[in-house]
């Protein structure tokens, strides 16, 4: 069994685009701003990649976070739990859930886990960083993570993990300070980097790229994103962003963008 990747998209937010990436243009223009998670098959188990939004986002978020990002196209519909269903899957059905990091856009889904049998692995900067919060704030929301406390996730550290053949985790901090990528290695499609928000944005990446306006460190968040281009580089690899159903592929020391499918019944192998 080799590995295969399925993207899904988990309704869009509405937000201001120099939010994502600071560019004049940007500035004033509404995004449709998709939140996402991946489904990966490894012959060593399911893994989920982020969760996305909680289907209860617009009662449960700050009212400073919702003056900002608009809430009102996301529906119980479009979020994890009702996606897998559709999929004929359920919480139980994985081995592995795995966080980027632990915004609230990005954790919506994680509570879904709590009573599973799975393995929720998150960075131990990541874990530790929410467990000393004692209030939401900068879009961490307490609601989403909080019985990691009882129940502990499996933490991971620096210096690339392992976490299943042809699955590797990357410590890129500066989003948060335990924000990771995942590295798949696909016998058809190549390499792909899920960058969660090392990437917002493809316009992120190409030139002239625009930074991001939400970060903890903004020197660590460039350090993180020079890391991810080279891996790229080296690897020729696909960047599949974190906000974004466009991709920057890599070949032969050039790139160029690629739309990333999100239907139902595709998958990357």
């Amino acid at each position: 069994m080799s590995v295969t990747l399925r993207g899904l998209n988990l309704g869009y937010m509405g937000l201001d685009k120099s939010l994502l990436a600071n560019r004049p243009e940007n500035v004033g223009t509404v995004y449709e701003c998709p939140a996402l998670a991946y489904i990966i098959e490894t012959p060593d188990g399911r893994i989920l990649w982020e969760t996305g939004l909680s289907a209860r986002c617009s009662d449960e978020w700050m009212a400073e976070w919702q003056e900002v990002v608009d809430l009102d196209a996301v529906t119980p519909e479009a979020c994890l739990e009702a996606r897998l269903k559709e999929m004929g899957l359920g919480p139980d059905d994985f081995r592995y859930v795995v966080q980027g990091h632990l915004h609230t856009d990005h954790a919506g889904g994680l509570r879904l886990f709590e009573d599973a049998g799975v393995e929720i692995v998150v960075h131990e900067d990541e874990y530790a960083h929410v467990m000393s919060m004692e209030s939401d704030g900068d879009f961490f929301a307490h609601v989403d993570w909080a019985f990691l406390g009882d129940k502990k996730p499996t933490v991971v550290s620096d210096g690339g993990t392992e976490l299943a053949r042809d699955v590797q985790l990357i410590h890129l901090p500066g989003h948060t300070p335990g924000q990771m990528a995942m590295q798949l290695k696909l016998e058809n499609t190549g390499t792909v980097l899920l960058t969660s928000d090392a990437l917002y944005h493809h316009e992120n990446y190409v030139e002239p790229g625009g930074e991001p306006q939400i970060y903890w460190d903004i020197e660590k968040w460039r350090s993180s994103l020079g890391t991810l281009g080279k891996v790229a580089r080296d690897n020729d690899a696909w960047l599949f962003p974190g906000h974004d159903e466009t991709g920057i592929q890599h070949f032969d020391g050039r790139k160029e963008l690629k739309a990333i499918r999100f239907e139902q019944g595709h998958a990357y192998a």
